[in-house]
């Protein structure tokens, strides 16, 4: 699905969540992040069902700090059908009422955090694939990690998204929206 027929269609929080999975360009990343890492992680673990929730989770948190930090940007150029956010506010599973931006960016927020915490959880459940490879998985769970910090980073600190003059406490990471 592009940007372009997603103006007209409506999605739901999880068609939306499953398409964006792979249309962000996260998963190539991945690969690029195992290589310069130099890990060598066989099929049998990477396919191992807790480490792919585990870059699904990642691909997630990428794809929702993206969504959340462009979000001002796309409302603007009056093209932010294919985000989160908007998605969030046209889905009645989620509860929001539409037009409810606030409400929709607390929700983003929250899924955020759960699917931080399911991040963590599978992190701490994986079985042991041999001491080598249990420090290679490591590494490529840092690898995940990494990414989703360093979008948010690039998000805050760049001028693409117009955060950089507003993002006004970098303890707590609160970015004031003014979408007017």
């Amino acid at each position: 699905m592009d940007r372009a027929s997603a103006a007209h269609d409506v999605l739901t929080l999880d068609t939306y969540a499953s398409t964006r999975r792979e249309s962000i360009g996260m998963r190539p990343l991945l690969d690029f992040g195992r290589w310069i890492s130099k890990l060598d992680i066989p099929p049998h673990v990477l396919s191992h069902s807790s480490i792919r929730k585990m870059e699904d989770d990642a691909i997630d948190m990428f794809s929702l700090t993206n969504d959340l930090y462009s979000y001002r940007k796309e409302i603007l150029a009056h093209d932010a059908h294919h985000n989160f956010i908007t998605v969030a506010m046209q889905d009645l599973s989620s509860g929001i009422p539409a037009g409810d931006h606030q409400a929709a960016i607390d929700y983003t927020c929250v899924r955020f955090s759960e699917i931080l915490n399911d991040f963590r959880r599978l992190s701490g459940k994986l079985p042991s694939f041999g001491a080598d490879m249990d420090t290679q998985v490591q590494r490529y769970i840092a690898v995940m990690t990494d990414l989703v910090v360093g979008n948010i980073r690039w998000s805050l600190a760049c001028r693409r998204y117009g955060h950089s003059d507003t993002w006004t406490d970098t303890k707590t990471g609160d970015v004031m929206f003014d979408l007017n």
